[in-house]
């Protein structure tokens, strides 16, 4: 059994149930993954004052808790559940309950020490909302499409029914999105500060502001790495493995690939780039990711002196 005077917690997110552990103690506790049940733990946490509560992302049954222990001044983590199973597997705890998970996300917490959560404001989360409907309404969208190419005759009528649905409700969420950048007049500056970057267009723009608020924070390999645009060593002895981009933030990295595929054609300096890898012998995606990079890196030094494209120093 682990003993420490500071005290890391852990909580398993279910959804109905949450399961917490405090490092060093055997038994856990639950809670329900109610307003109610949350305003209790959250109580409880003031009372413990813990170094770290280390709450795992659950699809989403975790925003609540993790909001309300950060708006009542706890340090809490949100993590990745890959990073910390591996973490249990580098343990030999091949077991997995709720009550085991809670205990090993209260040792990851304290032996990993990971980045503290920042909550997004109102507006961000707003924003997040209608960034994330109108993706799952793309995903739709692409996927009816699919459908149509190979669907029996008399079925097509009803999936370009669904289709023209999905594309009149993507029309009335970008006009929220410009809406929303009307408002809000911080929020509608940063975009016209990035979309003054060739290939950056209002959805990749509104991306970056919701889901990367990093972006101008973090020097050039840590908001690669956070991303997940930076290439990995995969190397052992005299053997040199092949470099590969994992982990970061998906959403993000599938409006840049998207963005990249623009800027190859029309932005001259990730144009160059990429021609030039390509002349290299660099394999066109191993180019593209790397456009995606360069792009990144440009954005975010935008975003740190708060300068647009044509003033930024690009060498």
């Amino acid at each position: 059994m682990t003993i420490t005077l500071e005290k890391y917690v852990g909580i398993d997110v279910a959804k109905e149930k949450l399961d917490v552990a405090v490092l060093g103690q055997k038994a856990t506790t639950e809670a329900f993954n109610t307003p109610k049940g949350i305003t209790s733990l959250v109580k409880k946490m003031c009372q413990l004052k813990p170094r770290l509560i280390v709450v795992e992302a659950t699809g989403g049954y975790e925003e609540e808790v993790v909001l309300r222990l950060f708006e009542a001044g706890l340090p809490v983590a949100l993590v990745s559940p890959q990073r910390v199973r591996q973490y249990a597997k580098a343990r030999g705890l091949l077991a997995k309950t709720d009550k085991l998970d809670a205990q090993n996300l209260a040792e990851y917490g304290k032996n990993i020490q990971p980045r503290l959560f920042v909550a997004k404001s109102e507006a961000g989360r707003r924003l997040s909302a209608i960034i994330g409907r109108r993706r799952q309404l793309a995903d739709m969208q692409k996927a009816e499409k699919n459908r149509l190419r190979t669907a029996f005759l008399e079925m097509r009528g009803s999936i370009q029914t669904v289709i023209d649905c999905l594309e009149a409700e993507l029309k009335y969420l970008d006009a929220e999105m410009r809406k929303f950048m009307k408002e809000h007049v911080d929020f509608g500056e940063q975009e016209k500060l990035l979309r003054s970057a060739k290939s950056i267009g209002p959805v990749t723009a509104a991306t970056l502001l919701a889901d990367l608020p990093e972006l101008g924070e973090l020097d050039r390999k840590q908001i690669a790495a956070l991303v997940g645009v930076a290439p990995m060593n995969h190397d052992s002895g005299r053997k040199r493995g092949y470099r590969k981009t994992k982990g970061g933030r998906p959403e993000v990295r599938s409006v840049l690939y998207m963005s990249a595929l623009s800027a190859i054609r029309y932005n001259p300096v990730i144009k160059v780039q990429y021609e030039q890898l390509v002349k290299r012998g660099k394999q066109k995606k191993v180019a593209i990711t790397a456009c995606m990079r360069k792009m990144l890196t440009i954005l975010n030094a935008m975003m740190r002196d708060q300068q647009p494209f044509r003033e930024i120093n690009m060498a």
